[in-house]
Order: structure tokens, then sequence, then C-alpha cells
């Protein structure tokens, strides 16, 4: 996938986990690769495009379900993964000093 020099990115969202509980409890669960993001959006490595970026998908009882929305990775200076940006359709803007997020 070409970059789009159009494309905007939304602002960083930090990780709150690394590892991810998959499957019903006491029938299949285990843990899995991925990101569970600060807004509460998960990111499975199994669910990252060969180019890196990750769809998006919600939780719902350690049971995932696919978004549209799609992430990039921000890395560290040792190529860690520390955070994510949405890659947005439109631009984004961000809020003026003291007015909330839409």
């Amino acid at each position: 996938m070409a970059k789009n020099m159009s494309e905007q990115l939304g602002p960083e969202i930090p990780i709150k986990e690394r590892e991810l509980p998959m499957g019903l409890p006491g029938v299949n669960r285990r843990m899995v690769s991925g990101f569970m993001l600060a807004n509460g959006l998960v990111l499975l490595v199994s669910e990252r495009y060969p180019q890196g970026r990750y769809y998006g998908g919600a939780s719902m009882d350690s049971m995932y379900l696919r978004t549209p929305h799609i992430f990039t990775p921000m890395r560290d200076a040792s190529g860690k993964i520390r955070a994510f940006r949405e890659v947005l359709s439109k631009p984004y803007k961000s809020p003026k000093r003291g007015e909330p997020e839409r």
C-alpha cells in the first residue's frame, strides 16, 4: 500500500496492554499478541497488514470484532512500538484549548 501524500493521522493513543485474552473462559481461553489502546480499541497482531498497519477491533468478553479503523504504529528510537495513531479518512482538527475532543 503506497502512502497517500494527503493521508492524515490522528493523535497518538497510548498502549495499555500488550497481551490480550481471547476465547471463552474455561473452553479455549488463551493469551494472544496484540495491543489494548487507551481508548479501548484492540489491535491484534493477527490482524496486521503486510505493510505493518493494524485493523482496529472492538472487544466483547474476549471476542473481537474487526472495525474499519486502521492504525499505524509509532516507534521509539530502538524500534519498539510505543503508541499508535489512527489513519484518518479526513484531516484531524485538534480541539481548541479548553474544548473537549469530539
